[in-house]
């Protein structure tokens, strides 16, 4: 069986609040895939994760190491959703008919115990599925559907981006921003108090704004920005690449100001790419571009353990 690979990597502590890099965990998964966009589902325990064509979902246990298969629908591994219990993935799949080469997209979600599936939608242009609470919210061309079904939630639920913009669900109403005018937008991130957005814009870069789209932050060239559990730090990917293939990439911290930036990895024979954060502890995972997933482990020093 194939050993469980650590890399540790230390990092100079001078800053409040620091964040350092324990150790870099390379997964035992097969070789069939190139695995890509790994998740953490919501209470930690596992990762979810698809291949570079979106093409299925599956499951890494991250217990007992064991993998699973939970579909293998086209498209489905492209921005799934889970339901609030995490009992449930909420996802989209893409198919072509062969005679008229319409394109057909419906809706899923499937129960992670008995993996049974359940319709919701179908249709030519649908993107953007979502649990809002138990309800299934989805948008279709410039409209929010099922939208009427959570209009007592006293909740934020960022939707995604809709026609370039970023559009939210506040107490159950509509919010579309656009924080730069006429601007272009993708990779939002809630933060994790529900208070903020991380996003990046076409030929402006990173930001963080407000769920009015009042920018907060410039933070330059921030590619696949996620927030920390704690808010307190964006992670990203630095890829660097000569106009038509990726030649480096590593995982960096920025905090929500701009003002702190530190460098997680810096591994030359790795290119790491696209992070996630875990909800529940203090772990990223990410892929590299040849097709493993990585589990970094990190951990933050404030100023009176420095001091003692």
């Amino acid at each position: 069986m194939k050993k469980i690979i650590f890399i540790v990597i230390m990092i100079p502590m001078f800053f409040y609040g620091q964040i350092k890099v324990k150790s870099i965990e390379k997964l035992n998964l097969p070789y069939e895939e190139e695995w890509s966009y790994p998740v953490f589902s919501p209470d930690g325990k596992k990762i979810y994760l698809t291949n570079y064509s979106y093409n299925g979902i599956w499951e890494y246990d991250l217990q007992n190491h064991s993998l699973r298969q939970i579909t293998s629908e086209p498209g489905s591994g492209y921005d799934f959703d889970f339901s609030p219990d995490g009992k449930k993935i909420l996802y989209r799949t893409t198919t072509h008919n062969s005679k008229t080469h319409e394109r057909i997209q419906e809706i899923f979600s499937i129960d992670l115990k008995t993996l049974i599936k359940t319709k919701h939608a179908s249709g030519d242009d649908i993107y953007n599925p979502t649990f809002v609470r138990s309800s299934v919210i989805y948008s279709e061309g410039f409209e929010t559907k099922n939208r009427q079904k959570i209009t007592t939630s006293n909740d934020t639920k960022l939707i995604g981006i809709e026609n370039t913009k970023i559009v939210l669900l506040v107490n159950g109403k509509r919010r579309v921003l656009d924080p730069f005018v006429n601007g272009s937008y993708f990779w939002p991130q809630l933060s994790p108090d529900k208070t903020r957005i991380v996003a990046k814009a076409v030929d402006k870069g990173a930001f963080v704004c407000d769920l009015e789209g009042n920018v907060i932050s410039r933070l330059g060239k921030v590619n696949a920005p996620v927030w920390t559990r704690d808010g307190k730090w964006i992670i990203y990917m630095d890829d660097r690449d000569d106009g038509h293939f990726i030649l480096s990439s590593d995982i960096m911290a920025i905090t929500p100001d701009g003002k702190t930036k530190i460098q997680l990895t810096s591994t030359p024979n790795i290119i790491e790419m696209y992070p996630a954060t875990s909800p529940t502890e203090n772990k990223i995972a990410c892929s590299s571009l040849t097709g493993e997933i990585y589990i970094i482990t990190y951990e933050i020093e404030n100023r009176d353990e420095k001091m003692e």
